[in-house]
């Protein structure tokens, strides 16, 4: 696949997770195209290869930052750091298909967390539009918080952001 990437410098995977998401991207792109369904497929197809070291080191270097996640990507994020596993000031996990429901950012564990007057870095599993990251921005900019930067393992927007960090990216 000539699009695929590695981008980042900050994680390099190993070589057999590259190759495979080079097989999932090509599969999809022949079955999808692009858009949409592609990326909520290749959502799917990631969280059958991300390992729990591709997890770590998405948060690795923010041990004095808050993190920020969603759905089921996020309560494996949180699982980590209430083993010890991932250092940071604290995890948040939003509701899951903000976007795929139309229902916006509505809550988030643990409940006792006080997310206001912070600055966050959100993690995820991918990123296509951006629309998940920015709704729950909007929800923490009404606490007078915000997202700092994003780090995601693949970055399918079309337009390169200095705000965001990924492992690999489809647009050059």
């Amino acid at each position: 696949m000539k699009y695929l990437q590695l981008f980042e410098k900050f994680y390099t995977p190993p070589l057999y997770i590259k190759k495979k998401i080079d097989l999932i991207v090509d599969e999809l792109l022949k079955k999808y195209g692009g858009g949409r369904q592609f990326f909520d497929a290749l959502d799917d197809a990631i969280k059958d290869i991300t390992s729990i070291d591709m997890i770590i080191a998405l948060v690795r270097g923010n041990s004095n930052e808050y993190i920020v996640s969603t759905g089921e990507f996020g309560d494996i994020l949180h699982r980590l750091y209430l083993k010890g596993k991932i250092e940071c000031k604290g995890v948040v996990i939003f509701n899951g298909k903000i976007n795929t429901l139309d229902i916006g950012a509505t809550h988030f564990y643990p409940e006792e967390f006080d997310i206001s007057d912070k600055q966050f870095i959100f993690v995820d599993d991918s990123l296509f539009s951006g629309k998940t990251y920015k709704r729950i921005e909007e929800f923490l900019n009404k606490h007078n918080s915000q997202i700092k930067e994003v780090n995601v393992i693949y970055d399918g927007s079309k337009e390169k952001s200095k705000k965001i960090k990924s492992f690999f990216r489809y647009y050059k």
